[in-house]
């Protein structure tokens, strides 16, 4: 019996040091992988958001969010929107998702009729979610950039 419950121990130890059920992530620096992206994007005329955009942009409260990163398009003429979150826990990263799905949802609206072009290369794009770390990636370039992110917070 002492020798089952020191396995126990010693796995559920073992679990807690490897992150077992961490959902694949690691620890990210949001802010620090949007400046490397910065670099690398054809769209010059983009500009960074800031906490107090999350809400009237999003519907994100800024309560559920750890850290995050957004850049976007200032043209008003390009689909361009690159936005990177941390929730606080998963709820918070779910509703995160939940919000980030509806704004994708509401790009597809205004730019099918009207940005057809960028309707297309919006159409290759998508939000994605590791663990509490949840992501938008709207470019030309979201090959290389999802690449990027992924290799920030994928373990």
């Amino acid at each position: 019996m002492k020798k089952l419950l020191s396995l126990l121990l010693t796995v559920a130890m073992l679990c807690s040091l490897a992150a077992c059920g961490g959902g694949g992530t690691k620890q990210a620096d949001l802010p620090k992988v949007m400046e490397g992206m910065k670099a690398k994007l054809t769209n010059q005329e983009m500009m960074d958001l800031s906490a107090e955009d999350l809400m009237p942009n999003y519907g994100i409260d800024s309560a559920d969010v750890k850290q995050f990163s957004a850049y976007v398009d200032s043209t008003g003429i390009k689909g361009d929107e690159i936005i990177f979150l941390e929730g606080k826990d998963a709820d918070a990263a779910k509703r995160i998702k939940e919000k980030l799905d509806a704004r994708y949802q509401q790009k597809e609206t205004e730019m099918k009729d009207y940005l057809p072009e960028e309707y297309a290369m919006l159409k290759k794009c998508g939000v994605n979610q590791n663990g509490n770390y949840v992501s938008m990636i709207v470019s030309p370039q979201y090959e290389e950039l999802n690449k990027i992110y992924d290799s920030a917070v994928k373990k």
